[in-house]
């Protein structure tokens, strides 16, 4: 009879809990905000490759704030804006040594949105969402779609894009169509706030990405393919004129970070066909590779702002690496990579060389930033074969360190403009060795930072100084950045 009476009472206790009030749920937090800080320190030698050239060394600080906020009413809606300035005080070169007017020594900065957008998640219920507004945008690696104002030294890497994405679940593939319209410089909306108007590209770029991305069709890999279209209109301001009374004209001239420099445009279209692969072979080894051909037609100016002849496009890039993982407590791995972008072939009335359309960014060297325009523009990686090996290893539960040897070849003895010719020997390919070393530290969620050092010994490629009326580009070049992040 006690038992009956237990049982019965426990069935009234888990009814009466069944049929109580569940614990009230924390309230969403509509808005949230964030906040971070990254001081840089830099150092970089003989750009250029010319140690003779008294504007060759530069030490500068960089002081980048940001400021965010997003919006989010309901699970399927939410507004972004992200608010960024960031100054420069240069210790060198001196400011009588630039060689085009407009050098500060103190960079007041750029105060701009490089966010603000709407993003409409799973619309209806359905499997499509729709990002529309200033927004960054990285697919892959970032070989060719990561960074869309390359001339603003990653103070901002930002798109003006509308992005409609598909989650195809039941094939295990992300459709992603994407509207690019990117403007040369920050006189559009959203617009700098504060009163300079600076260059972000070198032209206005309209395009087309369609990605598609699965992870299904082949386990513990990510097979991806993908078509873009760009659309390049070259901009030129013959209204850079300085000096009294305006007798020297720049047209090509680029105003940004308190540092002017001239750089041509590009005019044309290009289209890329790509695919890429990234996966396990087995628990110790990793493999990615990415192919892309590119065709259109491009024609640009040179650095005078004149218009250059059209010419069609026949190109191809490949970029790969084979890593071994040890999977120890140190997480200890080694790389082989290869990478190779067609040169444009002097002796063809096509242009070959490969196109890194967004991929303007330091992917593999600080250093080679600074000396690519010797041949092509600034960040713009082509006429380039890689062969790089290199080893990483977290050393410290917040610390991970990376050694790198890069051997630089370029695919043709050819440049960009044939102004750019006294740069090249012309009598070999060999752009020389690279080395390069990273130090990154993560103590929390607030703290980060890392030190980087990178050296280039040039080689055959660059000019010796011979024959007469050749310039000198063989010096060696160190590059040096120490870097703290503070996240709020």
């Amino acid at each position: 009879m006690r038992s009956d009476r237990t049982l019965a009472l426990g069935a009234a206790v888990i009814a009466a809990l069944s049929f109580a009030p569940a614990a009230a749920e924390e309230p969403k937090e509509i808005f949230t905000w964030g906040a971070d800080a990254r001081l840089r320190e830099e150092v970089v030698t003989n750009v250029g490759l010319d140690d003779n050239v008294t504007n060759a060394d530069r030490a500068f600080q960089r002081y980048r704030l940001r400021l965010w906020g997003k919006l989010a009413p309901t699970d399927d809606f939410e507004a972004n804006a992200r608010l960024m300035w960031e100054g420069r005080h240069y210790n060198e070169p001196d400011e009588d040594t630039w060689p085009v007017p407009g050098f500060e020594t103190w960079y007041s900065g750029a105060v701009l949105f490089d966010a603000l957008n709407l993003n409409f998640k799973r619309i209806g219920g359905s499997p499509l969402s729709l990002k529309v507004g200033r927004q960054d945008i990285i697919f892959g690696n970032g070989w060719l779609i990561l960074d869309g104002t390359p001339l603003d030294g990653s103070r901002t890497i930002y798109f003006d894009a509308a992005r409609a994405t598909f989650a195809a679940e039941d094939i295990g593939t992300t459709f992603d169509l994407i509207y690019v319209n990117n403007n040369a410089d920050t006189d559009r909306f959203p617009q700098q706030l504060n009163d300079a108007i600076e260059d972000q590209i070198e032209q206005d770029e309209q395009g087309l990405i369609l990605y598609a991305r699965n992870k299904s069709l082949v386990k513990d890999w990510d097979l991806d393919g993908y078509f873009i279209y760009k659309d390049n209109d070259a901009q030129v301001y013959p209204d850079r004129c300085y000096g009294p009374p305006y007798d020297r004209c720049y047209p090509t001239l680029r105003i940004n970070n308190g540092a002017p420099f001239n750089s041509p445009s590009d005019d044309g279209q290009v289209y890329t066909l790509g695919v890429r692969a990234d996966g396990k072979l087995s628990p110790n080894w990793g493999v990615r590779a990415e192919a892309a051909g590119q065709w259109g037609d491009r024609s640009g100016t040179d650095s005078r702002g004149s218009e250059l002849p059209s010419e069609d496009i026949g190109a191809f890039g490949f970029n790969g690496r084979l890593t071994y993982h040890f999977n120890d407590d140190l997480a200890n791995r080694l790389h082989l990579d290869f990478e190779f972008l067609s040169g444009d072939d002097p002796s063809t009335s096509k242009s070959e060389y490969f196109d890194p359309l967004w991929g303007r960014w330091p992917q593999w060297s600080e250093l080679m930033i600074y000396q690519w325009p010797l041949d092509q523009r600034v960040g713009e990686a082509t006429n380039l074969k890689r062969l790089n090996f290199g080893w990483a290893a977290k050393v410290h539960p917040t610390t991970e360190v990376t050694l790198d040897y890069h051997a630089l070849w370029a695919d043709e003895e050819s440049t960009r403009l044939p102004a750019q010719l006294v740069n090249i020997s012309q009598d070999g390919s060999f752009r020389g060795h690279l080395f390069t070393g990273w130090v990154r530290t993560k103590l929390n969620k607030n703290v980060s930072g890392h030190l980087v050092a990178e050296y280039f010994d040039p080689g055959s490629f660059y000019a010796d100084g011979s024959p007469k009326g050749k310039t000198y580009r063989q010096d060696d070049s160190i590059f040096f950045r120490a870097e703290l992040n503070l996240t709020w």
